[in-house]
């Protein structure tokens, strides 16, 4: 942008770009400021390389080979084609085995610097110096966010619930199972649910922020407990919700799997069932999308009515509980089985699995931006 320095503008990017761990952006922008001065390297200006990246075989999605003569001499660098490229390299180098074990130092930034900074520099005082600019960079992703709110346009509130919670003893009328499935390493359905409601609310909040848009994100648990069914949808009407998403995984036998969605029907009360039928469609057909992008195989079993469904009726669907009677403008609700965890394949590649993390954000990542879309529909 004209008028502002290079590492404002990083800075102002950087600000809109959903990473995993969003705790870390200023503490790696003081680290761009210290690798490129703050911008101003050649390898910055000529080469979108703001990190001081060296070529590595694992940079080639992201980077081209370049030579260049730096302080310590000619050696092979990352070029990238832009910005873009480079804050999605930088997380790619830092997944690289020298790394290996970051994760575990996502905390802090100080954490994340001091243990990383040894191996990205052999200079001693290298956590110090990025550091000393931790200040100043989280001013200025501050600054960039604070304006970006401004002109957000507000796509309206959405409520999710993870399915069931509690001990078996919180079971009573009106209530939910506490749990269901059990994955075939063990986790319980209850805790997966959470986890993964949590995660898509933190995707949701980021993808609305880079896209220049406000949400409000409601879940009906924080922790492990059991609400009523009625006060799980009855969230949606408190906080005048636009759309309501139920999250679940199935069980079953070892070889079964796949993904299926359940909308209410007329016949139960649901005064828009077309809506509502059209509302999952679109979210099923991302939540799948997302899942063969990990699994190729894995199975459509389609949107489905609730009366297809053991219960018949599912007591978190209900226009009276999710505050829709009378209304003009309902609330649509979809109700998702992710997948089948009892499935070794499914377990390994969502749960317990080395890349079960970022499989898991492939999904929800998908799922989110349908959400969002649909969530514009409505305004």
């Amino acid at each position: 942008m004209p008028g502002t320095s290079p590492i404002a503008g990083l800075a102002q990017l950087y600000a809109s770009q959903p990473i995993q761990y969003p705790q870390l952006k200023a503490v790696t922008l003081a680290q761009w400021m210290v690798e490129s001065g703050r911008g101003t390297s050649g390898l910055a200006t000529q080469h979108n390389n703001f990190g001081g990246l060296k070529w590595r075989d694992e940079m080639a999605p992201y980077a081209t080979k370049v030579m260049y003569q730096a302080h310590d001499g000619l050696d092979a660098y990352c070029k990238f084609a832009t910005p873009e490229k480079f804050i999605a390299g930088y997380w790619a180098f830092i997944a690289r085995a020298p790394y290996a074990g970051w994760e575990k130092h996502v905390a802090t930034p100080q954490d994340y610097i001091r243990f990383i900074g040894p191996i990205y520099t052999p200079k001693p005082s290298y956590p110090d110096d990025v550091l000393a600019l931790l200040a100043e960079a989280t001013t200025l992703l501050g600054a960039t966010k604070a304006g970006a709110a401004q002109s957000a346009v507000d796509i309206g509130t959405i409520v999710i619930d993870p399915g069931h919670g509690g001990l078996k003893k919180d079971e009573g009328p009106g209530t939910g199972s506490w749990n269901n499935a059990t994955s075939a390493s063990g986790v319980l359905e209850k805790n997966l649910a959470l986890q993964w409601c949590k995660r898509l609310r933190e995707l949701l909040t980021s993808q609305a922020e880079a896209a220049g848009q406000k949400i409000r994100v409601v879940l009906t648990r924080e922790t492990d407990i059991n609400p009523r069914l009625a006060d799980r949808a009855g969230k949606a009407g408190a906080n005048n919700a636009s759309v309501f998403v139920c999250m679940h995984f199935n069980g079953g036998e070892p070889a079964l799997s796949g993904t299926e969605t359940f909308y209410a029907v007329k016949a139960n009360g649901n005064q828009n069932e077309a809506e509502d039928i059209a509302f999952c469609a679109a979210i099923h057909a991302a939540m799948l999308a997302g899942l063969r992008k990990v699994r190729p195989a894995t199975k459509d079993r389609k949107v489905k009515p609730e009366t297809d469904t053991s219960k018949k009726r599912l007591g978190v669907l209900r226009d009276d509980y999710l505050g829709n009677s009378g209304k003009p403008r309902k609330c649509l609700a979809a109700y998702l089985e992710v997948e089948h965890i009892t499935n070794a394949e499914v377990d390994k590649a969502f749960i317990s699995g080395p890349d079960a993390a970022a499989n898991r954000d492939t999904v929800l990542a998908s799922i989110a931006t349908a959400i969002r879309a649909e969530m514009v529909k409505r305004l």
